[in-house]
């Protein structure tokens, strides 16, 4: 087996210094809501309200039947007609009665007035029979499950018969296989002299290269203008108007109680006695 190198752990000029500081826990606290602020409105309503009038319901008027005059006329003679005399409007005809050779004998038959009356029932009527049952009736036997019976296997004789013994698969048992044998072959390549190996060097800092600062020609005339440095000052904030408001609640107005955090109450535990007891020794 090969050789396997030396470990070498160089030293470290980098050391921490000062506290190690870690991240701050910091504890669940509620947080704080923002106030509600309603603003006030300037907007009053003037005058009386104009509500929609209610109206009653009236029934139409209908108009005037306008009857034109016709310029249709007949030029020569009359029409005439069987009958002269028409009926005038509004007014109705007068009723001829005829006289009529048929007259009624007798009384009139008129239907009679039947009320309702339950109607009655034919009596039932039992023949005499002849004919009687003898001995007792024989109901319906109730029969319990019982299991069924299975018909008896019946086994033919055969006449086919093997001759000699039955080969059977043999039973094999499992067993490590076999590895085959490692030929190390002779070698005529040998190395000559000593190996050299890779030298270990100790870690050093590296050499910087020194800055070499050029001349430079170019120099500023005059004072070099900063930027002024400005301090913070909060800003200028429109003031507050506030209008008068003739809306003013009356009476006490209703807060919400302040309700202070109890435990809630438990039900008491209830131990029911036990009758029973192990006997015995316990193993």
């Amino acid at each position: 087996a090969g050789e396997r190198a030396d470990i070498i752990k160089h030293h470290d000029n980098l050391k921490l210094e000062g506290d190690f500081q870690t991240k701050k826990t910091e504890q669940w606290k509620p947080g704080t809501r923002e106030q509600m602020s309603k603003p006030k409105e300037n907007l009053k309503p003037e005058g009386d309200f104009v509500k929609r009038d209610v109206q009653s319901y009236v029934q139409g008027e209908k108009s005037q039947i306008v009857r034109h005059e016709d310029n249709l006329k007949v030029q020569e003679g009359t029409i005439e007609s069987s009958r002269k005399e028409f009926a005038t409007h509004g007014e109705r005809a007068e009723i001829v009665h005829r006289s009529d050779n048929l007259k009624v004998e007798g009384e009139f038959a008129k239907k009679e007035d039947t009320k309702w009356v339950a109607g009655e029932r034919v009596q039932v009527v039992r023949r005499e029979d002849n004919l009687y049952t003898e001995g007792k009736m024989e109901g319906r036997k109730v029969e319990t499950w019982h299991k069924g019976e299975r018909a008896d296997m019946v086994k033919r004789a055969d006449h086919l018969q093997i001759d000699g013994e039955f080969a059977k698969r043999e039973h094999e048992e499992w067993h490590r296989g076999e590895r085959s044998q490692l030929v190390t072959h002779q070698d005529n390549l040998k190395t000559e002299g000593e190996f050299e190996k890779r030298q270990v060097e100790a870690w050093k800092v590296g050499e910087k290269f020194g800055i070499i600062k050029r001349d430079d020609n170019l120099q500023p005339e005059g004072d070099f203008e900063k930027r002024p440095q400005h301090k913070w000052q909060p800003g200028d904030r429109v003031q507050v108007v506030r209008r008068d408001d003739n809306l003013q609640p009356e009476g006490e107005f209703a807060k919400r109680p302040d309700g202070k955090w109890a435990p809630g109450e438990r039900a008491n535990i209830v131990k029911r006695s036990d009758n029973l007891h192990p006997e015995g020794e316990f193993t």
